[in-house]
């Protein structure tokens, strides 16, 4: 039996479990499905084909969330993360499939690790930090969100939250190349990036199934909202007329608002982060109290970018909703 169960050894995750294990008497499990932190392998990573996109010509894009026990500060910057201590329970390579409910309160996770299923149980509360990406999936699961949704997926409803994986917003990258000659001189940049790192298109991810290992079915709706589209144009219009003829065809030479609109369409690409799906606030369609815990079930928290309305602008902002969620579960 432990006192609390994390989910998600990324930053966020295997940092709350650091704080909460700080106290002596309390017992931790974390539950990360990558492995534990390696300097000689690079950082594996969920990649989730989305649904063909109406606001890019109908292309489908991958969406990529790093795994691994220390997230990307670790296994980007080669930092090995701090040692568990011997009151922190770690568990890699371990996919969480459901938060285990005892009538409206989380008492513990069930996983598969090694070809198993395992159930652990949690005294005081269960805490998802495991992503945009993952986090809702894992509610909707346990039999919490859109009811109807849950039905299509063949999970039993335990709570009905509508808002569970709505609102997932994903930034936006246009790579514009660079001629090869204009390599030869300007050597490493290969392209000038067109970014929208806050935009106001908002997507959905559905569950397809109970699962774990299947993949939800995910909308972001990218470039769905005109004004997303103009803000890329008026980027486009500044980048080229710097570039002049720099610029790589089908860039290069004049192009109509019409051309640029579908050459933006064609070659928009998910930048790295996403938010939303489990959004924090007092509305129809949030997920998340002011405290983090999930409405209607007790002792259940979500301390990740799921829970934000906009992509934060550094990990900082992440890290600070696990720090915050261990000082209030350690006081309560």
């Amino acid at each position: 039996m432990f006192d609390f169960a994390v989910v998600g050894g990324g930053a966020t995750g295997y940092g709350l479990a650091l704080r909460l294990a700080a106290q002596a008497a309390v017992q931790v499990a974390l539950i990360e499905a990558g492995p534990s932190w390696s300097r000689r392998r690079p950082r594996p990573a969920w990649r989730w084909t989305t649904v063909a996109q109406p606001g890019l010509n109908g292309r489908a894009i991958a969406l990529v969330a790093g795994k691994g026990l220390g997230g990307a500060a670790a296994w980007g910057g080669g930092a090995e993360p701090p040692p568990a201590p011997g009151n922190l329970s770690v568990f890699t390579d371990a996919l969480a499939v459901r938060v285990l409910l005892l009538g409206r309160r989380a008492t513990g996770v069930e996983f598969h690790r090694a070809g198993l299923v395992q159930q652990l149980q949690a005294s005081r509360a269960v805490v998802l930090c495991a992503g945009a990406l993952q986090s809702p999936p894992l509610l909707m699961r346990s039999g919490i969100g859109p009811h109807a949704e849950l039905v299509a997926g063949n999970v039993a409803t335990r709570h009905h939250l509508p808002g569970v994986g709505q609102g997932l917003q994903v930034p936006v990258h246009v790579a514009v190349p660079l001629r090869r000659a204009v390599l030869a001189l300007h050597r490493p940049a290969e392209a000038v990036h067109l970014v929208l790192e806050q935009p106001a298109s908002r997507g959905r991810l559905r569950l397809e199934g109970k699962d774990p290992e299947l993949p939800p079915r995910l909308d972001p709706d990218l470039l769905s909202q005109r004004e997303d589209l103009e803000a890329l144009m008026q980027q486009a219009r500044q980048v080229l007329e710097g570039l002049g003829r720099r610029a790589a065809r089908p860039w290069a030479g004049p192009l109509s608002a019409l051309a640029l609109e579908r050459l933006l369409r064609e070659r928009a690409e998910p930048g790295p982060g996403m938010a939303g799906g489990c959004r924090q606030g007092d509305g129809p369609l949030d997920v998340v109290d002011a405290q983090l815990a999930v409405r209607g079930i007790a002792g259940l928290y979500v301390a990740d970018a799921s829970v934000l309305a906009q992509l934060p602008t550094d990990g900082q902002a992440v890290a600070a909703l696990g720090a915050q969620l261990a000082q209030q579960l350690l006081a309560g």
